[in-house]
């Protein structure tokens, strides 16, 4: 009974071995007859359908069996604005890509005054197009120029891009533009109220804790004491926020609120 029980096992083995075979085979025999016939791309925004072909460089009449989808991923993804791509090879002859964007978390404000090109939260930098117009934070200042494919080097600005999303609405209202200096970056505020815009120096480091912080003491002082004039806002302190009014020097612990 146990060698009659192991032959029809094994007879099974070989036969769904075989029909995995057959599959493989036929699977290759498909690709290798059926030619495209169209490529679909979803996904777009910036991009153009026209720049992602000219990127995969394939013909209509090509052999399905010779377009490699990680080759093609690959040269969508030197495209500046795309960040994933996915290839897929169907049995009608369609070349199906969908892509994913980069969305942009700031626009670098160049030497000519102009506003040159986007940065997404990693760091890579993306072209101006006639399709969308984004408003983001301005990023001025000694910044690297702009290249289509490697990211910013410089780990300080890259920490921040990647801060960027995840201010609050109400920051990010606040906020107008943000620049460059030696000691890291200062902030310049939109106008509200009786307040023009205010200078505000968060340094090289903890940019999300120092955007909550400036998130509460916006709410709490600054729209609270319109009448009040702040020449400064430093959040380069560890839990306390030192300002200058006038001629006075204030500091606000705001560990304990």
């Amino acid at each position: 009974m146990r060698k009659r029980a192991f032959k029809w096992k094994r007879f099974f083995g070989i036969l769904f071995t075989a029909a995995i075979g057959t599959v493989g085979f036929s699977g290759w025999y498909w690709l290798n007859q059926v030619r495209l016939t169209e490529v679909q791309i979803q996904g777009l925004i910036n991009a153009s359908e026209q720049e992602v072909k000219d990127l995969i460089r394939v013909d209509t009449g090509a052999v399905m069996f010779d377009l490699d989808p990680q080759i093609l991923e690959d040269r969508i993804r030197r495209h500046p604005w795309i960040m994933e791509a996915h290839v897929s090879r169907l049995p009608t002859g369609l070349l199906d890509i969908r892509v994913l964007e980069r969305y942009p978390v700031a626009q670098a404000l160049e030497s000519n005054g102009k506003i040159g090109f986007y940065y997404d939260r990693n760091g890579f930098r993306m072209p101006l197009t006639d399709v969308m117009w984004y408003e983001v934070p301005i990023l001025s200042g000694d910044i690297e120029a702009y290249h289509p494919i490697i990211p910013v080097t410089d780990e300080v600005v890259k920490e921040l891009l990647f801060e960027l999303p995840n201010m609050s609405e109400a920051t990010d209202a606040v906020l107008s533009e943000i620049i460059r200096v030696e000691t890291g970056f200062e902030m310049r505020t939109t106008p509200v109220g009786n307040h023009g815009s205010i200078p505000v120096l968060i340094g090289d480091s903890d940019f999300e804790a120092k955007f909550k912080s400036l998130d509460t003491f916006w709410q709490q002082e600054v729209l609270k004491h319109e009448d009040i004039e702040y020449a400064t806002i430093d959040l380069r302190f560890a839990g306390q926020i030192v300002t200058k009014q006038g001629r006075r020097r204030l500091v606000t612990d705001i560990r304990n609120q």
